[in-house]
């Protein structure tokens, strides 16, 4: 795999977490009469984006881009609308069999193409049609690194708007699974075990399944 394209991707286990430093919930401080509760903010995020299979999707998300990428680096000398289609095609959800036939059919020609890209290198004195074969072949070779440039600039950037988008949805169900759990349960004040890991009324598993329902 040529390293400069692959540098950088969104490769590796995505993790969703964020760290909270206090939380108020309920009607906050009221002196004596406060009820304090304590989350493990990381744990709920991971438990709520395993129930909500974000962390599989991401990583099958990024899997097909990857496969994209890797298959066009080999194959650079494929025609330009086969790349496209092969590349519309992977990272479709679902495919259906006629998909999957056709991207069959386009990894076929890609094989017969760098075959005959190979031989043509190899003949001590090519033909006038040849040469031109092989300058079509190079000719391809140089767009495709164009365009595998612009592709996985283009997946990074996706991959990143999904990621970050995840994280926010993430943020948003944990802050209401706590706000439903605090004023349930009457918690005037609930911190995160970072800032009070020995505090009482552990609230992590019930804000937990509040959150993975939002």
């Amino acid at each position: 795999m040529n390293k400069t394209y692959w540098t950088g991707f969104l490769s590796g286990t995505t993790v969703l977490a964020l760290g909270m430093t206090a939380i108020l919930a309920g009607s906050g401080f009221q002196g004596a009469n406060q009820k304090i509760g304590v989350v493990d903010s990381n744990d709920v995020i991971q438990k709520v984006a395993v129930a909500k299979n974000l962390i599989e999707t991401e990583k099958n998300l990024r899997t097909d881009r990857e496969t994209v990428v890797q298959f066009l680096d080999r194959y650079r000398i494929m025609k330009k609308e086969d790349a496209d289609k092969f590349k519309t095609l992977t990272i479709k959800p679902n495919k259906t069999d006629a998909d999957k036939a056709e991207l069959e059919k386009i990894k076929a020609g890609a094989e017969d193409s760098l075959k005959k890209f190979k031989d043509l290198q190899l003949k001590s004195s090519p033909t006038a049609d040849e040469l031109k074969a092989l300058d079509d072949f190079r000719n391809r070779q140089s767009e495709m690194s164009d365009y595998l440039q612009s592709l996985v600039n283009d997946f990074k950037q996706e991959l990143q708007d999904i990621h970050d988008k995840n994280q926010n949805d993430l943020l948003e169900a944990f802050k209401a699974g706590l706000a439903d759990v605090g004023k349930k349960q009457g918690y005037t004040l609930v911190m995160d075990k970072n800032v009070a890991p020995y505090g009482a009324n552990d609230l992590t598993d019930e804000v937990s399944k509040a959150a993975a329902k939002k």
